[in-house]
């Protein structure tokens, strides 16, 4: 019997994409599709962004309402919202707590002459997209997941291509709307008496209010990203071109709108250098590319062709730019569809891509949950250019997986209003600068000891990079698995004036601490000890 699982194991892992295909996918398009209606029904017939404060009112009473039950009933505060529908590699007990409906999905706003639009938090990326580009405008920083909702970035991190003009995703916030733990709702700016609180909420995953609104800065853009590749061979020779194009360097430097770096192995990386651009000449409308498109490849692969063609350009719609790798989820997908890049697969059963996340998680099974972390690896870290070379090396002596993304962001010295991060190290500094230059080192795939069926410790492989985050005053992403003890965790991020936060907004007893939410629900020790034999 035991050998019967075993086979059918190997089976289902010998011939994933196919499984993939013929289930996943048509399940996963059904499963979008029911949540699209219930989506158009909402916009069409309960949209009402005049009633945003009636709907407050009505959580606000939730919370009182929840108070007076007697303290042995009492249990920590969440949203009622699935666990399955956000973005998160773990599954928060929310069984073990008081859930509070937050039936906020509303774009409330357009500020013009302040630069801001106001928005419920379930307001995903994919709507403001479909909402700012027609007039004229795109978010400050902009997830390129399009089913990533504003206020789970703004309680959370979030970064872009945008990011070395502008800095993390809590840079481009002017303003929270919260409800506390007694039911009272405040507003929360950089200038007002909760300052600390404003600082504090970045980082938080909602463990010390509700969030019921938020203003997010926007800018003018043109309806095109006019888009170089660069293909560098060197490992220094790219960390060196990146280092000088994201002003890490120089703060006067002259800076494109958009950066990153796909790198493809050690030695070898393409670098997309993207500024707004109009298109009115015939030559440049010869090189418009709608790289959203199903049947499109995916974009990586796409860019992964300059290594070979050499340096060259096109003109993207910002639309499909800024959601450029929705369709592959970077490159996650292809470790499920080693096939979907495949142009017959595109052409045919492209728009069945990707896989909803929601639907992903829904489906988890224990054993599908064990291999999210055991059997691939799921991380995005913010380090500090200074390290840049070394933790390519890092991550491949650990992982051994490529391509590897690499974002720049600012991360400003606000002094002692750092909320839970720590002011940029001296030498991690710009030049006479108010900012360090960090940047997103995004690592997602299938380790290649996996790959090759070799003895791969997940635990070990994490604890080792976790270590190194911490020495180089880098930070990890919540979203995804950590392995850090508390102590370990209290030694990456600065908890000083969280705590403060937690004790002066009554949140202690109301709701979990950030530790407590973020880590795995499972005992990644004891899963990781079984997987590594």
């Amino acid at each position: 019997m035991f050998l019967n699982k075993n086979r059918i194991i190997r089976f289902l892992e010998d011939n994933r994409g196919l499984v993939v295909v013929l289930f996943c996918l048509p399940a996963s398009f059904l499963f979008d599709l029911c949540f699209r209606i219930q989506n158009a029904i909402r916009r069409r017939f309960c949209s009402a962004p005049h009633k945003h404060e009636e709907r407050v009112d009505a959580i606000c009473n939730q919370v009182k309402k929840r108070n007076k039950l007697p303290s042995f009933l009492k249990k920590p505060l969440c949203t009622s919202r699935p666990n399955w529908l956000s973005l998160s590699t773990t599954f928060f007990q929310k069984n073990k707590c008081d859930k509070i409906s937050i039936p906020l999905y509303d774009i409330l706003h357009l500020d013009e002459q302040r630069m801001v639009v106001k928005v419920e938090p379930m307001v995903s990326v994919g709507d403001m997209v479909s909402y700012l580009v027609p007039r004229g405008y795109t978010l400050a920083v902009t997830l390129e997941i399009g089913d990533a909702t504003c206020g789970g970035l703004a309680l959370a991190v979030g970064m872009t291509t945008y990011s070395h003009k502008v800095g993390l995703y809590q840079e481009a916030v002017e303003s929270f709307d919260i409800v506390l733990s007694d039911g009272s709702l405040i507003h929360v700016t950089r200038n007002n008496e909760h300052k600390d609180l404003f600082y504090c909420l970045p980082w938080s995953h909602g463990t010390l209010g509700f969030l019921v609104a938020l203003e997010l800065k926007i800018i003018p853009v043109k309806p095109y990203v006019h888009m170089r590749y660069i293909p560098v061979k060197g490992q220094k020779a790219y960390c060196d071109k990146l280092r000088k194009l994201s002003g890490a360097l120089d703060k006067e430097a002259l800076m494109p709108d958009y950066l990153e770096a796909t790198v493809y192995s050690r030695e070898e990386a393409v670098i997309m250098v993207g500024n707004f651009a109009d298109v009115k000449s015939t030559n440049d409308k010869k090189l418009i590319n709608h790289v959203a498109r199903w049947y499109k490849p995916w974009f990586y692969k796409h860019v992964e062709n300059f290594l070979h063609l050499g340096e060259g350009e096109e003109f993207i719609p910002l639309g499909d730019y800024l959601l450029r790798h929705n369709r592959s989820i970077f490159w996650v997908v292809e470790s499920m569809i080693p096939f979907g890049n495949h142009p017959v697969f595109r052409y045919f059963l492209g728009w069945l891509c990707p896989p909803k996340p929601a639907f992903l998680k829904f489906s988890t099974t224990p054993g599908i949950r064990a291999m999210t972390f055991t059997k691939q690896v799921f991380q995005d870290i913010v380090l500090p250019m200074t390290v840049l070379e070394k933790s390519i090396d890092v991550a491949e002596s650990l992982f051994d997986t490529y391509p590897v993304l690499i974002y720049p962001c600012r991360i400003y010295n606000h002094g002692e209003h750092m909320g839970q991060l720590r002011p940029p190290r001296p030498d991690q500094m710009c030049p006479n600068g108010n900012y360090g230059m960090f940047y997103d080192l995004g690592v997602y795939g299938v380790p290649g000891k996996v790959k090759r069926r070799e003895r791969y410790d997940a635990v070990e492989a994490m604890r080792a990079m976790e270590k190194f985050i911490r020495d180089s005053g880098g930070y990890s992403f919540l979203y995804a698995d950590i392995f850090m003890t508390s102590e370990e965790f209290n030694e990456m991020f600065d908890l000083t004036l969280y705590n403060q936060c937690r004790e002066k907004y009554k949140a202690e007893d109301a709701f979990p601490h950030l530790y407590e939410k973020v880590r795995p629900e499972v005992d990644v020790f004891a899963i990781g000890k079984a997987h590594a034999n």
